[in-house]
């Protein structure tokens, strides 16, 4: 017969990123793996007189840890038995360990005789009776005999408590056994309640930290994954991962479950780019150590093909995804849930390659396969299956599959499941696409949910992959029904991005009782910050096999201490701190009422290709598509890169001269008419000033270089660039990244009265930013490579002219002031206007920066308080109260990398910091332009004019001024916008 191996892993659903390597059972394997570290290792503990030193095969098997080395184990306790009397305690004590063996091994169907007979000798102990009801409790559930095993470890349970009242690990292993089998039967909120009841029994005996321990918290991880409680997976992976990495050999079975438990939460979270190099560590290890046919193999294959699709490397996937697919046919059952999983994940891979039809009949076998077994994993596979039907255009075979799942659900789930959310969506869409009655009802329903409970917490940042997918399709159906309110409601969380959340995090702590809680509050959000950072270095390590890793950890695990001081201390200073970060959108009403009669809220989010635009003025509202068909966010890249943006960078005027390829205005005008449609312009009508809230792609398009009216003439020719009707013409532009503070006074009752001016940093070489491969050296900021950047000649100039424009009390770091440490030091409260003139780094873009900063003057010996680059990181740990913040520097609007939101980058930071207002830039800015707008914006603001016509009219008289070379190319007046919270 063929050998049955465990289901070592959950894997994941189709068009969702819900990666792991399952509920672990046991040392070789986090997931549906229902053997117990703890149980196995306490088995090697024989009656005293076996316990007696002697050279004899039971003293030589029981120095074999079972978790790492199952088969030899087997093979061990196999010699054993061989010189074992028929009866007695030896041969009890015996046959429990191989018993063991064999399950760890995965052969639970040759343990049951071994267990059976050591369960029933007369002669066994209390412990050895206990012992075996754990293995029998392990054996039988991966024999998929779930009520039985469930009935073997509760009577594994009373037994260890009868024998010790206060508790012990061996309890706890039962009981956290016990926990995957709920998992496996879809109980998930009984699995999550025995899992962590068993580790609080763990500790709570102080038992050591072991595997036992590592794979259990790895399994509260995998649970609280799949119930998407983000957050508090992320927590216990971060733990599991750590403590593997004091206690256990990287190679360690449960300690690369603990790092695959790591790499399922990135995914969760659209992390996946972090994942590739450590799957691909991940697998070299298991093959190395165990062989090319190893089980938990196929699940670190199925893992790293996923993480190709949704990077856009599908055709690299699909040989993964095969190989996991052949080593689960070869070494698993039919009917065996993995399987089914990988089988899945295949037909995504090829859904992603436009072969449809042959994912539909995979999935279909798939299905079949499981027969009456793990209803759980057949729904997600008709949930798969539903959505590729729905994406070949079969909407009633798709309203099918998602009828089907939605009556299991409903057995199951509460309705606030993230999984009956996302299933709640798609009935939604098609509802309204089918015309089925009760569409508009359904659609408001799940929008209440979703708002609810995913948006409950603005803070952290990071939220579940399948958030942006959701909203995207209840928009179509808001539109579908006519529900414009709705619609409305779901543009605003479409639109909330990292720089959105950072406004959240700034009004929790504005928010706070008294200054000790608005302190703490500061201080929680800061840790997370940093325990992200140190986090991803850990793994960075991991995945190039660096030797730092365990100190990277170590390092993790401090600041968790302090974080979880600090929210206890703030869970006493300000109960009520939740909801200080609650999100909640506003209603055109309120948002009218806050407008005056020349301001216009415009909001474009991308819809089926296209742009959904929603204008709100203080009579009301309107909404309006792009034409079917429309390619507006394809459209509007294209429109970014004739700007010839790679072409840019601050430096000297010489930058010019570079041949600039030609701006499409056409192109921008086909944008515009799509964003704003016709059917809006009577709204618009009026309206001098708008206030942009874009959502997703749109974030990156600088509207100001719209085109409003067909454009004449030729697109090289200035004197047409300077006649043509830019947007910027229209209305002046402000951009906000959340639209509650629209209207409200964020200026505090006394404003600050100082101009701080940093910038002109000490540079002594040629090179832009873009010149040089990477600014490290040995892991650290290469100051050499600093200090090769091109000096900024205008940058002083740019500051004294601001300082003596704005009239405030001035304090300037220049030159040889300019540094990092100075900046650090610098008083930044009280603060009007706050203006750095310097070189600005894109995150990602350069080596192995890995997020954006400013070039300050590079110190002689540097340190980490001063090499020379402030980071983003750094800008957030400042104690900014500044009015307004001008960033005359490169891509200070960008995000950490190209994929990344665009305002989630240096603005977010400073905002963040506590900055109210930003002028930033979208891409590189030439140093004479620079400092000719930020001047005349500062100026004209000082003398009374609002932020958004200062920086209009400064624009239109570059456009204007033959004397600017090129000055009426968009990509030279055009790259500032004005942020604002």
């Amino acid at each position: 017969m063929k050998r049955r191996y465990r289901a070592d892993a959950a894997v994941p659903t189709a068009y969702r990123d819900r990666r792991w390597d399952g509920l672990r059972r046991g040392g070789s394997g986090v997931g549906v793996c229902f053997r117990s570290v703890a149980a196995m290792a306490a088995l090697v503990l024989a009656s005293p007189a076996i316990q007696a030193a002697r050279p004899d095969p039971v003293v030589a098997a029981g120095r074999i840890d079972i978790a790492a080395d199952p088969g030899g184990a087997v093979t061990a306790w196999q010699a054993a038995l061989a010189t074992a009397p028929k009866a007695g305690a030896r041969r009890t004590h015996i046959l429990v360990n191989l018993g063991a063996a064999l399950v760890g091994a995965s052969r639970s169907d040759e343990a049951m005789p071994f267990l059976i007979e050591a369960r029933d000798a007369p002669d066994a102990t209390p412990a050895d009776k206990a012992r075996t009801a754990t293995m029998l409790g392990s054996a039988l559930a991966d024999l998929n005999k779930l009520d039985e095993a469930k009935a073997s470890l509760r009577s594994a349970m009373a037994q260890w408590h009868a024998i010790r009242p206060q508790g012990s690990a061996e309890e706890a292993s039962a009981m956290n056994t016990l926990a995957t089998i709920h998992f496996a039967e879809g109980d998930l909120d009984a699995a999550e309640r025995v899992g962590r009841a068993s580790i609080d029994l763990y500790r709570r005996v102080r038992a050591p930290e072991d595997a036992e321990l590592v794979g259990s918290i790895g399994n509260m991880s995998t649970i609280t994954l799949q119930q998407r409680k983000l957050e508090a997976s992320e927590g216990y992976a971060r733990e599991a991962m750590t403590i593997a990495a004091r206690i256990l050999p990287e190679d360690h079975p449960t300690a690369i479950v603990a790092l695959t438990n790591w790499v399922a939460v990135l995914a969760a979270q659209n992390r996946r780019a972090e994942s590739v190099d450590i799957l691909r560590r991940i697998a070299a290890l298991r093959e190395k150590r165990f062989g090319p046919d190893y089980p938990p193999l196929a699940i670190t294959y199925n893992n790293l093909a996923r993480n190709l699709m949704f990077l856009g490397r599908a055709a690299e996937g699909e040989p993964y995804a095969r190989r996991a697919v052949a080593i689960g046919e070869k070494t698993r059952d039919p009917a065996d849930q993995s399987l089914a999983a990988f089988r899945d994940n295949l037909a995504d891979q090829l859904v992603d390659l436009g072969r449809e039809a042959e994912s539909v009949e995979i999935r279909r076998l798939a299905i079949a396969g499981l027969g009456k077994g793990n209803q759980q994993r057949a729904m997600r596979i008709r949930s798969s299956l539903g959505k590729t039907l729905l994406h070949m255009g079969d909407e009633d075979g798709a309203w099918e599959q998602f009828a089907a799942v939605d009556a299991w659900q409903a057995k199951s789930l509460p309705e606030t499941h993230p999984d009956r959310i996302e299933n709640a969506g798609y009935r939604a869409l098609l509802a309204a696409r089918l015309k089925r009655p009760g569409a508009d009802a359904d659609l408001l329903r799940t929008l209440d949910i979703t708002e609810r409970e995913t948006f409950a917490d603005a803070d952290p940042d990071r939220r579940s992959s399948f958030v942006a997918d959701h909203l995207a399709r209840l928009l179509e159906a808001s539109w579908l029904v006519g529900d414009r309110a709705s619609g409305f409601r779901i543009a605003q969380l479409m639109a909330l991005d990292d720089a959105g959340r950072a406004i959240v995090a700034v009004s929790a702590r504005a928010s706070a009782r008294d200054g000790a809680a608005a302190a703490l509050i500061r201080r929680r959000q800061d840790l997370l910050a940093q325990r992200d950072k140190l986090t991803q270095a850990a793994l960075r390590a991991y995945g190039k096999g660096d030797s730092d890793y365990r100190d990277a950890t170590a390092e993790v695990g401090k600041v968790d201490g302090e974080l979880a001081a600090t929210e206890a201390a703030l869970a006493l200073a300000q109960p009520d701190y939740a909801a200080l970060t609650r999100f909640a959108a506003l209603d055109e009403a309120a948002v009218a009422k806050r407008l005056d009669r020349h301001q216009a809220l415009v909001m474009p989010v991308p819809f089926a290709g296209g742009a959904l635009t929603f204008v709100v003025r203080p009579g009301g509202g309107a909404w309006a598509r792009s034409a079917e068909g429309a390619t507006t966010l394809a459209d509007a890249a294209t429109l970014r890169a004739s700007l010839g943006l790679a072409l840019a960078a601050r430096g000297a005027l010489a930058d010019a001269a570079a041949e600039r390829p030609r701006f499409d205005r056409t192109l921008a005008h086909r944008v515009y008419r799509d964003i704003v449609p016709a059917g809006l312009d009577r709204s618009l009508k009026g309206a001098t000033d708008w206030i942009l809230a874009p959502g997703g792609g749109f974030t990156k398009l600088p509207f100001a270089v719209l085109v409003t009216e067909p454009p004449r003439g030729r697109d090289d020719d200035p004197a047409a660039l300077r006649g043509t009707p830019w947007l910027i013409r229209k209305a002046a532009l402000m951009q906000v990244p959340a639209i509650a503070g629209i209207g409200e006074d964020v200026r505090p009752a006394a404003a600050g009265d100082r101009f701080v001016g940093i910038g002109a940093p000490l540079l002594g070489g040629t090179a832009a930013p873009g010149d040089l491969r990477s600014f490290y050296r040995g892991g650290a900021v290469d100051r050499d490579a600093i200090a090769a950047l091109a000096p900024l000649p205008q940058a002083e100039r740019e500051l004294r002219r601001m300082q003596d424009a704005l009239g405030l009390k001035p304090s300037l770091l220049l030159g040889a002031a300019a540094t990092e440490r100075a900046v650090k030091a610098e008083d930044l409260r009280q603060v009007r206007v706050l203006a750095f003139a310097t070189h600005g780094l894109v995150g990602g873009a350069v080596g192995k920066l890995s997020e954006p900063g400013l070039v300050l003057t590079p110190p002689a010996t540097p340190d980490d308080a001063d090499d020379g680059l402030l980071t983003a990181s750094e800008i957030a740990g400042l104690d900014i109260d500044a009015d307004w913040v001008v960033l005359s520097a490169c891509d200070t609007a960008a995000g950490e990398s190209p994929s990344a939101p665009a305002l989630s980058g240096l603005a977010r930071a400073f905002l963040y910091a506590g900055a109210r207002s930003l002028l930033v830039s979208h891409w590189a800015v030439r140093d004479d332009v620079a400092a000719r707008l930020t001047v005349e914006t500062a100026a004209r603001a000082a003398r009374g004019e609002a932020r958004p016509q200062a920086l209009r009219q400064a624009m239109l008289g570059l456009i204007a001024d033959p004397a600017v070379e090129n000055g009426a190319d968009p990509s030279v007046w055009a790259p500032f916008i004005l942020l604002a919270r």
